[in-house]
């Protein structure tokens, strides 16, 4: 009985060592994969998943493998991976994502339609509903993005950034749904959250709520509160923020002074934006409003 008693013993510990070996090891592949080191990433997930001590283990690790594969431009042969994960939940998050990094969006989409995203674990159920709300809005499903978004916000945790890209996109389907009023409520509440959290309005994520909700009160012709609103962007004049929302933000100083009739105001907006590097429609676009405001000639 003693030396059955041992014999169990001897193997609890051995179970013990090899995962907690396997979780060493785990994480070091991972610094690989985030280092961008994504072939001997793959490599090491690979060989992860082959000596798994659960089924947990087998399947981040073949999720892991199938992404770094993914990552190095081999999308058919990622999926083919991604198809091997015997974790349901685990298996569709890893095709979500792989499609979601190579712009499939209509084939997210379409393909997980019926996914009960709702189901997966709490580490992913949100990224999922994340995921597949973005497919949707491209897709035009305004509807079923909707609700996905709005499941990501409920689910997200302690996820802050995740959270608040999300509201972020439940307002602006909000608005394209023609629910102006509903889109401002919730464009608010996201703001409100980065005056809480006031370190995070140097992201991208802030000046995109803060653009979304003064572009519906332009459209409303509530130019007072909207440049009341986008003065709490700040100086676009720093050189820190002279990049693509320093022009948006410039551009939409100068549609509120347009939308006043303030001429020379409008201009002077316009023109400074017209002064930092950006994606060519939108330099295209900022042209033609100064085109129509100097008579309607040629773009200065």
């Amino acid at each position: 009985m003693r030396q059955a008693i041992i014999a169990v013993i001897i193997l609890v510990a051995m179970s013990l060592n090899a995962m907690a070996d396997f979780a060493g090891d785990f994480q070091a592949a991972k610094k690989l994969f985030a280092q961008k080191q994504y072939a001997d990433a793959q490599q090491a997930f690979a060989k992860l998943a082959a000596s798994a001590p659960n089924d947990h283990g087998k399947a981040a690790s073949l999720s892991y493998a199938a992404m770094a594969l993914g990552r190095q431009n081999q999308y058919e042969k990622a999926i083919e991976l991604s198809k091997s994960i015997e974790a349901g939940p685990m298996a569709a998050y890893t095709q979500m994502t792989l499609m979601t990094e190579n712009r499939k969006f209509k084939e997210l989409a379409a393909a997980f339609k019926e996914e009960d995203v709702a189901a997966w674990p709490d580490d992913i159920n949100y990224k999922g509903f994340s995921m597949r709300g973005r497919a949707r809005n491209i897709a035009r499903d305004r509807k079923g993005a909707l609700s996905d978004f709005e499941q990501c916000v409920a689910l997200a945790g302690s996820d802050l950034w995740t959270k608040l890209e999300a509201m972020e996109n439940v307002a602006s389907v909000h608005h394209a749904l023609g629910d102006d009023a509903k889109a401002m409520d919730i464009y608010r509440d996201t703001l409100a959250v980065y005056e809480e959290e006031p370190g995070r309005k140097g992201l991208w994520l802030y000046p995109k709520t803060l653009l979304g909700a003064v572009g519906i009160l332009i459209g409303q012709k509530k130019y007072d509160d909207a440049q009341a609103l986008l003065a709490e962007f700040g100086d676009t004049s720093e050189e820190r923020k002279r990049n693509v929302y320093g022009f948006l933000v410039l551009e939409a100083y100068g549609d509120i002074h347009a939308g006043q009739g303030k001429k020379a105001e409008a201009l002077e907006k316009y023109r400074d934006a017209l002064g930092i590097q950006t994606q060519p429609g939108y330099i295209n676009r900022v042209e033609k409003k100064v085109a129509e405001l100097e008579g309607g000639g040629e773009p200065q």
